[in-house]
């Protein structure tokens, strides 16, 4: 009877996760039509797609099987293992788009330094192939009962949470310390900087907070409530990936409506003599066909409210953040990404 109680919280755990993110895509599906789906493929919106769909549909394919408590069918160990490895892998493809996202947001945060985005690459790897190694291991030594629910997990199924929140503490931090020099700088009490940080604030406390509780669960319970708040890290995961693409796309899409429809026609000041480098997504109005008037005098400076002086790329673009990618001007004033 204990155990039939377990797996029924399990199950309607997992009912209340599904039902949760499934209501989170429908409200923001207007906003993801116009800012996701209308605009051409990138890295970040193949992320996106990952973080945010694969989750759902993961939890979806799971209800059928043990909504009720039981999934009705006895499962053999090796069909068992299977089944767990394909719960591995599916969550580790989520993790590792969530991290992408995270990555793409603190290499544009630093101007795309490419000695930063390197440094960071080898300790993403390191952390892909140890989470993978982590799981090939871990994933044949766990302990289920005849419905396949998870009783019992190995010692080393920690390190695999412990592995991704280093990872995740990394990159939080790095923010805070851009942030930090923003603020000594002038220009870290703006709404872009402020927005940007507040994003990966709220984020990264949501998945330190579901990865450590999953954690403790899987040490040091051994029944079905092993696995209680599985699906919410999955919940967690594609709300919070998508999420941080898609609030600065739209406070982006927001505040160049209201600077088109509201030119300034006044010239600002910058706050200091040397004008800070810091992430955008504020473009300044143009006609077609025109060159990029971005910086220009009629263009936003860094005293104006939430703008800064765009980056130059490679080629001389201008360069604006948005979201969780670096996108650059066109010569007809076009937003490429």
């Amino acid at each position: 009877m204990p155990s039939l109680v377990s797996m029924l919280a399990v199950s309607y755990s997992e009912v209340a996760s599904v039902a949760l993110l499934t209501w989170d895509i429908i409200i923001t599906l207007s906003e993801e039509v116009e800012l996701i789906w209308e605009k051409r493929w990138t890295p970040a919106k193949f992320m996106y797609l990952i973080a945010r769909y694969m989750p759902w549909a993961f939890q979806i394919a799971l209800l059928p099987l043990n909504i009720d408590g039981s999934t009705g069918i006895r499962f053999s160990f090796m069909a068992c293992q299977r089944w767990m490895t394909v719960q591995a892998i599916v969550l580790q493809f989520i993790v590792t788009a969530v991290d992408v996202i995270l990555i793409m947001r603190v290499y544009a945060l630093y101007n795309r330094n490419l000695a930063l985005l390197g440094v960071l690459s080898a300790l993403f790897l390191a952390e892909v192939s140890a989470l993978g190694y982590i799981l090939a291991v871990i994933t044949p030594e766990l302990k289920f009962n005849h419905d396949c629910f998870v009783t019992a997990s190995p010692p080393l199924f920690v390190a695999y949470w412990i592995v991704s929140l280093v990872f995740e503490t990394v990159l939080f931090v790095l923010t805070l310390l851009k942030f930090a020099h923003a603020v000594r700088q002038g220009w870290g009490r703006r709404p872009v900087m402020r927005d940007f940080v507040s994003d990966g604030t709220w984020a990264y406390t949501l998945l330190f907070v579901t990865m450590l509780v999953n954690a403790l669960l899987y040490k040091f319970v051994r029944s079905p409530l092993a696995g209680i708040c599985f699906t919410w890290l999955l919940s967690v995961l594609s709300f919070a990936g998508s999420r941080l693409i898609l609030n600065p796309r739209r406070r982006g899409t927001v505040r160049l409506s209201l600077r088109t429809r509201s030119p300034l026609s006044i010239p600002l000041s910058p706050l200091s003599p040397l004008t800070p480098l810091t992430p955008s997504i504020w473009v300044a109005p143009c006609s077609p066909g025109s060159p990029s008037s971005a910086g220009s005098p009629g263009g936003l400076s860094p005293s104006s409210p939430g703008g800064a002086s765009p980056l130059k790329a490679r080629d001389g673009r201008s360069a604006v953040f948005e979201g969780s990618a670096v996108y650059t001007e066109s010569e007809d004033c076009g937003v490429a990404f």
